[in-house]
């Protein structure tokens, strides 16, 4: 899977900016929950009051908090609050018209004895202790200052049992009742500030959402370039390939490879850019985060550690699964391709129930090991959920009882519960991306296989420049073997073609006729001996200029989904209408595509369906024809057509060979197609039984005499 990272390398630029949206995200989605939790402890439970000191105090507050303040404190008071009267343009438009002390601006805190001061004060004009009303408790110290210092000490006793969430509790529901007692609509404050932080939760929120969907965005179209551009890789790898490349990749896996293997690759590497890099930085600053609440991270800490277990267990139980998954999904294409392509055959003899079972059973052992591999999946959803909702009720019963004894706030609570949410989900998602990467590890293995594997037929460091026109070609002691063959197919086989020249070659089946010719554009590449192109062995040249000089019909036509025009240009994109007319009249195939209602821009529907074999050949023919080569090879190309059109095709062959000087190989399986052949070559078992003209081998060849008798008469063999 980390190979596959390198087709990011392109994107690098996506890649940062999906960084920085991610972080940006964490970050927004973080302070939500600080915010929810001042709105829960500073809106609901405080009334919208922040500070344990007031900004404003009544002047009857202030007479009566000087009882419990000495001089320099004061005096401390008297440099951060200012007495303001109702003609004051800042005095508050709410008061009810009294003197007020309001906060000088830029002034820092006042000291803790002022604090104190103020709180006892309000205290005692509240819930005065003892059976004295406020009115004769104040008289009372007016009279006996003396008292003050008693009170204080009282206060400071019962002060020592509160927490200091407590104790911050006690002093804004005092400065609560000194804005009520002064005129201020604390309803409004609290709303004011529920609305305030609302809105910052909204703008925050929005923001992650912005950063979400760009984020999303990007990694879709990061990954999908990368894996267009491995898709592409991989298809110019396999069209380098030769069939021994081929014969190690079947054509049902390397289609899976190209297809299935590449989504599995594109949908991690989705996830790994956008929740992979999401999760762990989620997770982990949540973690930093819960850390202040020590007495409830214990509880996180233990259903960490489930989560992690699980996991394991999860990987290994999963990963050799993944591995027979994809195997099983080459197998599946393997029989539908199969079935697809011989499903005449398949009718013709009645095997249509047969076939029903191969594929079902191919499908079913897919189907029941993808189903044990979602339950395995689905089970972990339900315990991962388990684990959160029984982690969610031990924090709130642990955190109710810290509430209750004053050591936690609500809103602390509810946002370590928020904080904890987010460690405990950011764990459940890298758990769900360690289930998918193994099978996306063995997918991109798969395709590294394909990538990593270098053609056995591959072009020279120093290729060689194609000589121009036409040239002789040569077999010089030619032998070939197939991979990890025991025998030679072909042996010391050794011809000269000339520029002009026709050169046949016949056999029994299997004598190695389709593999001798398959040599010269280098489909294989020869064992022993070397071909030659004007005396260069052709491996010198690129496969690429050595191609360019050859027309090839291969034994079965093959045309592709277009046009018949777009099937003739393929051979050359280049070709002018005049050119494609004459391929088309040379190859016999004019009198049947001038009958199409469209003519050549009739459509041909993939592998040529809609026309006949002997049609689809001469369309294969002419594409060949269409193209300027210096070399036609036509590997038992004439066998789908009649003999009146075989005989019409190769007078027009040889009218177009005697103009263009190009050399024509043709493997047959009817003499009545090569007796006028400048040169004959007869294959037996892989070896020259004979070369020469028809009339030669007639009196000299064993094998051919044998197969001539076997297919004419001696008048019509001119004998």
């Amino acid at each position: 899977m980390i190979k596959a990272m390198r087709y990011l390398k392109p994107f690098w630029l996506s890649v940062i900016a999906i960084i920085a949206l991610v972080f940006v995200q964490v970050q927004f989605d973080l302070a939500l929950p600080d915010y929810m939790s001042r709105i829960v402890t500073y809106g609901i439970q405080y009334g919208g009051i922040t500070s344990p000191q007031p900004e404003m105090i009544s002047s009857e507050t202030v007479s009566h908090m000087k009882y419990f303040m000495s001089e320099s404190e004061i005096n401390d008071f008297e440099n951060t609050y200012q007495p303001v009267s109702a003609s004051d343009p800042s005095y508050p438009s709410e008061a009810d018209g009294s003197e007020v002390w309001m906060k000088k601006e830029g002034s820092e805190a006042a000291s803790a004895a002022v604090e104190k001061a103020f709180m006892i004060a309000s205290v005692l004009s509240t819930n005065p202790s003892g059976e004295m009303d406020p009115a004769q408790l104040w008289a009372s110290l007016e009279a006996n200052p003396a008292m003050a210092q008693n009170i204080m000490a009282m206060a400071d006793e019962q002060l020592e049992g509160y927490t200091e969430d407590n104790l911050k509790a006690l002093k804004i529901m005092m400065v609560r009742n000194e804005y009520n007692l002064i005129g201020i609509n604390t309803e409004k404050l609290q709303n004011d500030f529920i609305l305030h932080e609302g809105l910052i939760m909204l703008g925050i929120a929005l923001c992650a959402s912005l950063a979400a969907m760009a984020s999303s965005f990007l990694a879709a179209r990061t990954a999908t370039g990368a894996c267009r551009n491995m898709r592409d890789d991989i298809f110019t790898r396999v069209e380098s390939f030769s069939s021994e490349e081929f014969s190690k990749f079947s054509t049902a896996s390397l289609i899976t490879r190209t297809t299935n293997d590449v989504q599995q690759v594109q949908q991690i590497i989705t996830m790994m850019l956008r929740i992979v890099l999401f999760a762990p930085m989620m997770g982990f600053t949540s973690l930093f985060k819960v850390l202040r609440y020590k007495s409830l991270a214990a509880v996180l800490g233990w259903a960490v550690v489930l989560m992690i277990v699980l996991m394991i267990i999860t990987y290994t139980v999963t990963i050799p699964k993944f591995r027979i998954v994809q195997q099983m999904v080459d197998r599946l294409n393997l029989v539908t391709r199969e079935q697809l392509e011989g499903m005449l055959v398949i009718r013709a003899f009645n095997n249509q129930k047969t076939e029903e079972e191969r594929f079902d059973k191919a499908n079913s052992d897919l189907t029941k090991l993808n189903i044990y591999l979602n339950r395995v999946m689905a089970v972990i959803s339900p315990v991962m959920t388990f684990i959160m909702s029984a982690v969610s009720i031990l924090i709130i019963w642990i955190g109710a009882n810290q509430v209750d004894i004053g050591a936690m706030q609500i809103g602390d609570m509810m946002a370590f519960l928020q904080y904890a949410t987010h460690v405990l989900i950011s764990f459940m998602i890298v758990a769900m991306i360690f289930i998918m990467i193994p099978r996306s590890s063995v997918s991109a293995k798969r395709i590294f296989e394909v990538l990593e594997t270098e053609p056995s037929i591959h072009d020279p460091k120093n290729p060689k420049t194609l000589p121009a026109g036409a040239q002789t070609i040569t077999f010089d002691h030619v032998s070939f073997r197939y991979p990890k063959a025991e025998m030679n197919v072909l042996e010391d086989i050794s011809f000269t073609a000339k520029p002009g020249e026709t050169v046949a070659f016949i056999g029994s089946t299997g004598s190695g006729k389709s593999t001798l010719i398959n040599l010269l554009p280098r489909f294989f590449d020869v064992t022993e001996g070397a071909v030659r192109y004007g005396g260069v062995d052709i491996r010198e040249f690129t496969q690429n200029d050595l191609r360019s000089v050859i027309g090839y019909v291969p034994q079965k036509g093959v045309l592709f989904s277009g046009t018949v025009e777009s099937n003739l240009k393929y051979a050359d994109e280049n070709a002018s209408e005049e050119t494609l007319r004459r391929a088309l009249e040379v190859s016999q195939a004019a009198e049947f595509v001038d009958r199409m209602e469209h003519g050549i821009e009739e459509p041909i529907s993939q592998g040529g369906t809609n026309v006949s074999g002997g049609q689809k050949q001469r369309l294969s023919i002419a594409r060949a024809l269409s193209k300027d080569a210096r070399v036609y090879i036509f590997d038992d190309t004439f066998s789908a057509l009649d003999y009146q059109t075989d005989a019409k095709l190769r007078e027009a062959l040889n009218r177009m060979i005697r103009e263009t000087k190009a050399t024509v190989f043709i493997v047959a399986q009817r003499i009545s197609t090569i007796m006028h052949a400048d040169r004959i070559i007869v294959l037996d078992q892989g070896r020259i039984a004979g070369q020469g003209k028809h009339e030669e081998l007639m009196k000299t060849c064993e094998v051919y005499q044998e197969i001539a008798y076997s297919q004419l008469s001696q008048e019509e063999l001119g004998v």
